[in-house]
């Protein structure tokens, strides 16, 4: 499954808890060099949530690109194998019907269970046919007393329109089902809430609105949580997340793959 994806998922949380993920993220998470790293988000889940495995710095010469389950290569623990000269996805015997692949190598494993837990690795191929074997490792506990109620799957989405992509064509990142009672939303490219990466953020409490380090003039926040790319490039190929909190500081998030094509 290759096309765009949302990926929401709902928490609770205090304005300090935010303050340190968001520090320790700064931290931990930026990688240092271009070297081709994988990262968790979030690193420890609970169950019912959502995984990210995001891929960074995946080589521009690579053919095909696949996960695995656990720490080896073997075809009884392959998830999906991707090939990108014909954007071809095959499913492998691990595939459980909860994992999306991008097309930026990046996995998605919806509603994780603790069977979950552990290693994956992704296996890249380039034009050389030399492989190169990456691993990650992420955590999913059970629910903490009085949690489940947080566990809600949040409703929040966004659609692609149009639906394919093509340079120099305006699109919409539109957002359905914002939750009631918002305090505030952001943008951000990419799947980090880090300063650098911040489109815009809107707060309705002032009714004001702060351009990011991401922003640029052929970008529009509209009040909706919608964002308008105008006259789009290759550039604008990326994931983007939106991210909202409500009053009462339940913080929701969602995902979505753009996917520019030349004409």
């Amino acid at each position: 499954m290759m096309d765009s994806v949302a990926l929401s998922c709902k928490v609770c949380t205090s304005w300090q808890g935010l303050l340190l993920t968001v520090s320790l993220l700064t931290c931990w998470l930026i990688p240092t060099t271009s070297q081709l790293t994988i990262k968790s988000v979030p690193p420890i889940a609970v169950e019912g949530e959502n995984i990210l495995l995001f891929v960074h710095n995946l080589p521009k010469n690579v053919k095909v690109f696949s996960w695995f389950t656990g720490a080896r290569v073997l075809k009884s623990c392959e998830i999906a194998t991707h090939v990108i000269a014909v954007n071809a996805t095959v499913i492998g015997f691990s595939h459980s019907g909860r994992e999306t692949l991008f097309k930026n190598g990046s996995l998605l494993i919806k509603s994780v269970t603790s069977k979950d837990s552990g290693y994956y690795t992704l296996r890249i191929i380039d034009a050389t046919s030399r492989p190169e074997i990456i691993r990650t490792e992420f955590f999913v506990h059970s629910p903490l007393l009085g949690y489940k109620k947080h566990l809600t799957p949040s409703r929040l989405t966004i659609a692609l329109v149009p639906p394919r992509v093509e340079e120099n064509i305006n699109i919409i990142l539109w957002v359905f089902h914002m939750p009631k009672n918002l305090q505030a939303f952001a943008w951000h490219k990419g799947v980090l809430p880090l300063d650098h990466l911040k489109i815009a953020s809107h707060s309705f409490l002032t009714n004001s609105t702060m351009l990011g380090h991401a922003y640029y003039d052929r970008l529009t926040v509209r009040n909706d949580g919608s964002l308008l790319l105008l006259n789009v490039t290759k550039n604008d190929t990326g994931l983007y997340t939106l991210r909202t909190i409500s009053v009462d500081l339940k913080l929701e998030w969602a995902i979505i793959d753009v996917q520019v094509n030349k004409h």
